[in-house]
């Protein structure tokens, strides 16, 4: 059973996502705030396992700005509903930490799938945008700038940073290469250094701009 939590300043979203989340019988909804300050309390209160996140066309904040300021980001995967996914804004939610990106009109079907795959540990995004972050392109079709500067990472360090981009944190890192969680965040202080990134999730878009990781 994954656990849901819901994130939505209307109401009428609220309900809306209540109904497409208790309508699959492998989802259980834990909780429904509509206020994003007071998160770490409900999220420390219902653990949840995926959090459904629409910040609203009237939010205050940018959304990376809402995602870097959960602490449990590392750890809870979000699944974000934007009002408009053109240009870079998909990908600016998955850089700034979220595990999946969709319209707020996805279809219910869409929106559990992609749930299913935040639990499962995949990032998901709508067919047309993942094929045009994949080909470098931006939805005007301009070929988008690569950065070819050579950070030098090691193999470990390389093989460390394609985990992050998956999104397994450090525990989950170094049981996977057999080394201890000391050493991870050994590797990863290089990493942020080397790439002059200040989280793992500016790290993770710098590797993937650099061509040094694919996911």
């Amino acid at each position: 059973m994954i656990r849901v939590l819901i994130v939505a300043p209307r109401a009428r979203t609220r309900r809306q996502l209540e109904h497409v989340v208790t309508q699959d019988p492998g989802l259980l909804l834990v909780a429904v705030s509509d206020a994003f300050e007071s998160l770490d309390s409900v999220i420390d209160e219902c653990r949840p396992d995926v959090i459904v996140l629409d910040p609203g066309p009237e939010s205050h904040l940018p959304l990376p700005v809402l995602l870097e300021q959960q602490p449990t980001r590392d750890t809870t995967p979000f699944v974000v509903l934007l009002e408009d996914l053109a240009g870079e804004a998909g990908a600016r939610a998955l850089r700034a930490g979220a595990r999946a990106a969709l319209p707020r009109n996805a279809a219910p079907e869409e929106i559990r799938a992609a749930v299913r795959a935040a639990a499962a540990g995949l990032a998901s995004l709508p067919a047309a945008l993942a094929m045009a972050v994949l080909d470098g392109k931006a939805s005007d079709g301009a070929r988008a700038p690569v950065d070819t500067r050579d950070p030098t990472l090691t193999p470990r360090e390389r093989e460390i940073l394609t985990l992050l981009g998956e999104g397994l944190v450090n525990k989950e890192i170094g049981a996977w290469l057999g080394i201890s969680g000391h050493t991870v965040k050994t590797h990863l202080a290089a990493i942020y250094e080397k790439l002059e990134a200040s989280n793992r999730a500016e790290a993770v878009a710098t590797g993937l701009r650099r061509g040094l990781i694919m996911l």
